[in-house]
């Protein structure tokens, strides 16, 4: 969902899209648009193996506090979201794009995702009581206007883009540690959702995209933009960044996993988590991709990363499974036994996704805002 990046090799000279980026975010993808569900699949067909078993509930969300990989999706997605707003913000700020066009930019961009949020979210009824208004894009979107606005507004920096993180996550954990309790009824978030957020709140009392929660995407927004800006830093060395990387990666998940880590209510110890895990992923493929040119097996994750935005859209508007089963024309089941259909079907979905992707990528048709 960013704009089009720059990757500098060894000598600093710029070379295209950042390679690391474009595979993570295509990893990322890949869980939602049908790895998981495929995984799901293979785990049902082997339900007392114990290995099978532990993957299966890491494509799950916890009931309320801790982490799963899939619970790390979203706002991985927020974090990389980040990432690409430093290059997009840099680039536009370099052609002369006044402060104001970049702030409308900025603002329309977030209206989009919030109307596709509404879409994705079901039928649109001008009965607000039947609407859910609050949305993964439109929480992805309103929370990069607001990080973004704040970046521009404040000419912030690194130093400045860290600063307003760490604002707002003092802010976030004073209102959860005074306001209420660490429960999905009695917490701050359920408090603000229902004076703040018309219509269906998506788990009752609260929704794990409601207001509070996109103040605390802003914060993770933010580290994922002073991360960009470390990637791209040409006064220091590729190993120096790497290296600054992963340690303040190891910092804020440690520090994350010392508080409550619930991801309905986007507490301060999740973001802290996710923001540590997205520079511990980046560090890594940085190292691999961009400085040491190690891009072959990532491949297929940049063609699905490359429009992420799309095929997310495609998949929750569109059934890849059932388009999966007409394709077979009846073969699979003639073929393989019926418990092993559904999974059959799953890896025909995902597969069927993939190539969608690859058509648009061989064609250079990226669709982003």
């Amino acid at each position: 969902m960013g704009e089009m990046e720059e990757k500098r090799s060894k000598s600093g000279q710029k070379s295209g899209r950042m390679v690391s980026l474009d595979a993570l975010r295509g990893l990322d993808m890949l869980l939602i648009i049908g790895l998981d569900a495929l995984v799901y699949r293979l785990a049902a067909l082997y339900p007392d193996n114990a290995a099978w078993q532990m993957i299966r509930e890491q494509m799950g969300h916890r009931a309320w506090e801790g982490l799963t990989v899939y619970d790390m999706v979203f706002p991985l997605f927020v974090f990389l979201a980040g990432i690409s707003m430093s290059f997009s913000l840099r680039r536009q700020v370099g052609s002369g794009s006044s402060t104001g066009r970049i702030l409308r930019k900025l603002w329309w961009r977030a209206l989009v995702l919030v109307v596709l949020g509404w879409v994705i979210n079901g039928p649109l009824s001008w009965d607000s009581s039947q609407m859910r208004y609050a949305s993964v894009l439109g929480l992805i979107g309103i929370s990069g206007a607001l990080a973004g606005s704040w970046v521009v507004l404040s000419h912030s920096r690194l130093k400045g883009a860290l600063i307003g993180a760490a604002v707002i996550l003092a802010a976030v954990g004073a209102a959860q540690g005074l306001g209420g309790d660490m429960t999905p009824c009695g917490c701050f978030n359920s408090k603000a959702d229902a004076l703040l957020c018309p219509g269906v709140l998506h788990s009752g009392c609260y929704d794990p995209e409601g207001p509070l929660c996109i103040i605390s995407a802003c914060a993770l927004s933010l580290l994922g933009y002073a991360t960009g800006l470390l990637l791209t830093r040409p006064d220091m060395g590729a190993v120096k960044r790497c290296v600054l990387l992963l340690g303040a990666g190891v910092l804020l998940l440690g520090a994350g996993m010392q508080l409550p880590v619930i991801k309905g209510i986007w507490t301060v110890g999740f973001v802290l988590s996710c923001g540590g895990i997205g520079m511990l992923l980046m560090g890594v493929l940085h190292a691999l991709t961009d400085v040491n040119g190690i891009t072959t097996w990532c491949k297929p994750l940049v063609i699905v990363g490359s429009n992420a935005l799309f095929i997310y859209m495609m998949t929750h508007l569109f059934s890849f499974t059932a388009l999966a089963e007409r394709l077979s024309c009846g073969v699979l089941r003639r073929m393989l036994p019926a418990e092993l259909l559904p999974a059959a079907y799953a890896a025909g979905a995902l597969a069927l996704a993939w190539l969608l992707c690859l058509f648009l990528y061989r064609r250079g048709v990226f669709i982003r805002l």
